[in-house]
């Protein structure tokens, strides 16, 4: 068989038929982790891509994946990126069955996410970067979105900010949820009006709805993301209204696309470096079994610009 499964040696036709016949039918997969046989592990942690994970704007994304296999690195493993299928496992399964990972790292976690019932099902090691239901491993790393836009909401409002909006995306997942919370935190606690616009992830999308926001312009706006943020700047620039003077603008994420800006933008950074070192302690723990171990919540920092 590992002639044929390697492509070395002499197999006849007939022989390397046989073979092929009698792995398909025992879904047969080779296993990776075999040259191992003394730790029985792979030395590899799986993170599955999802849709639009590595898009050209997703920046923190891209960043969050360098930062990961980084982190991996330092603890002497490789970080394998899978493709996912229709559930979104499809490919990480493979890996696991045929011992080519010994856990899995997940990001952008939603309510109920399948794949984190799945993975708890069958008793795979897994972390989080993203918070997981109560009934469920609380094996997870997450921002503390609400905490992050009720700060900087209250910066602007120190500043004397009282027409104070937020743009943020069509929900998709909690942490769009959390961050309109924590403006809407700040704007009730100052006794403001709230005024809330929310675009799909669409550039086209998201330029409408900004047009239409800067119809009647608040002298402040609060963004769910650099990537936003940046999109206020190109439609204020039109207008000729002058960021950090006419207009303060600030993000979410401390990405690369907040600091390609000018002026510098306001913005809450994520720690990613920080949390993907965490994720990957975390899941590398939980493969000698089950920790117990609460999730842990983590601040982002107000990094302050001339934006506002």
């Amino acid at each position: 068989m590992s002639n044929v499964l390697n492509g070395t040696g002499r197999v006849g036709m007939a022989t390397r038929a046989r073979v092929d016949a009698a792995i398909a039918e025992l879904g047969y997969h080779p296993h990776a982790g075999a040259a191992s046989l003394r730790t029985r592990r792979s030395g590899r942690l799986a993170y599955p891509i999802g849709a639009g994970d590595l898009g050209p704007l997703n920046t923190i994304m891209l960043e969050f994946v360098e930062a990961l296999t980084s982190a991996a690195g330092r603890h002497h493993h490789h970080l394998v990126l899978a493709a996912g299928g229709p559930a979104g496992m499809d490919d990480v399964q493979r890996l696991l069955r045929s011992g080519a990972a010994d856990a899995v790292v997940l990001a952008n976690v939603a309510p109920r996410d399948e794949r984190v019932a799945a993975l708890a099902q069958r008793g795979v090691p897994f972390a989080c970067f993203g918070r997981t239901e109560a009934d469920l491993p609380q094996c997870w790393i997450d921002v503390d979105s609400r905490a992050g836009l009720r700060e900087v909401t209250e910066y602007l409002v120190g500043l004397g900010h009282e027409r104070v909006a937020f743009l943020g995306y069509t929900p998709q997942g909690r942490w769009d949820l959390d961050r309109e919370a924590g403006y809407r935190d700040a704007m009730t606690a100052a006794g403001l009006a709230a005024r809330v616009r929310t675009a799909e992830p669409d550039p086209p999308r998201v330029r409408q709805v900004i047009e239409a926001l800067l119809e009647s312009p608040p002298t402040a706006i609060v963004t769910g993301s650099d990537v936003l943020a940046g999109a206020v700047y190109a439609a204020a620039a039109q207008r000729g209204l002058r960021i950090g003077s006419d207009l303060a603008v600030t993000g979410f994420d401390g990405s690369m696309v907040g600091r390609l800006l000018t002026p510098a933008l306001t913005t809450l950074a994520m720690p990613v470096g920080y949390i993907a070192d965490r994720l990957v302690t975390r899941v590398l723990a939980e493969i000698d079994g089950p920790t117990g171990a609460p999730g842990e919540l983590v601040r982002a920092e107000l990094v302050l610009g001339a934006s506002g």
